[in-house]
């Protein structure tokens, strides 16, 4: 890894206040799904319009800071061979969760991460629900609302919970996936899905959950929580090949329930 040129603290401090900026948008924002009925806008183009405008929101804040910095976003825009280069990056998931923010299911977070030697540095995922802003500095530890958290202690698969966010409908993982489904469900005491995998990984990273995979993920998502699971103890591995931030089938657990929660999703 290259030396970095960034001081992190002053990055976290951008990360979060982005984060809570957006997030307070977010949930402002909720009232204007009204206009699907007023309007008869498609419910997809209001929440569109809302991701963007939290991207810009977030955009904003980490340039006033670092304008040197590249930028990556979910919703669009960024400068993504930047990755490759070693040079600051940040990535965005202005909105994890769009489908549960369009219904008013509480279950949806803002996820900022920066990416420096091709590694996350900082990452910060904030529930704007719950008020629950998990954050993390390469190094530093991990926090919850600024206690610090680790991933839960050694249990066996039986004993443990794993989440999951399923892949879309028409995806061509989708067979391989239930099959894997179907075997989690039998190994562990039970299976958690809410929709929102940057939530996921913050709540392996509070202990909350055990173990976590999922198939067509993408930087965007999984950027923040790889500080996270990282600083808290917990491992992230890519089932590719390819790195973590490129991986399109990610799993994480806790270090005891690697080898056996691998060898699970992997049998023929």
């Amino acid at each position: 890894m290259t030396s970095l040129t960034t001081d992190l603290l002053k990055a976290a401090r951008a990360a979060e206040q982005a984060a809570y900026a957006a997030g307070t948008h977010l949930q402002a924002s909720r009232s204007r799904l009204s206009e699907i009925v007023i309007t008869h806008k498609a419910p997809d183009d209001v929440v569109s319009a809302i991701d963007h405008e939290a991207q810009t929101l977030i955009r904003d804040v980490v340039r006033r800071h670092f304008p040197d910095h590249g930028f990556i976003g979910e919703a669009g825009g960024g400068d993504t061979e930047l990755l490759a280069s070693g040079h600051p990056v940040w990535i965005v998931e202005p909105l994890d969760g769009t489908a549960n923010y369009l219904r008013g299911y509480p279950q949806y977070a803002v996820a900022i991460a920066l990416v420096e030697g091709g590694e996350p540095q900082v990452g910060v995922i904030y529930d704007p629900s719950r008020n629950e802003f998990f954050g993390a500095i390469r190094g530093h530890g991990a926090v919850l609302n600024g206690e610090p958290i680790r991933c839960a202690k050694p249990r066996l698969a039986i004993e443990s919970l794993a989440a999951t966010v399923f892949p879309k409908p028409a995806s061509p993982r989708m067979p391989v996936y239930m099959t894997e489904l179907g075997r989690v469900l039998r190994a562990f005491s039970g299976v958690r899905r809410s929709g929102s995998m940057a939530l996921e990984l913050a709540y392996l990273a509070a202990g909350r959950i055990d173990a976590f995979w999922e198939h067509d993920t993408g930087a965007c998502e999984c950027a923040a929580g790889a500080v996270l699971l990282r600083e808290a103890g917990a491992l992230i591995h890519s089932r590719d090949g390819l790195p973590i931030l490129a991986s399109r089938s990610l799993l994480a657990c806790t270090p005891t329930l690697f080898e056996p929660f691998l060898s699970l999703l992997a049998e023929a």
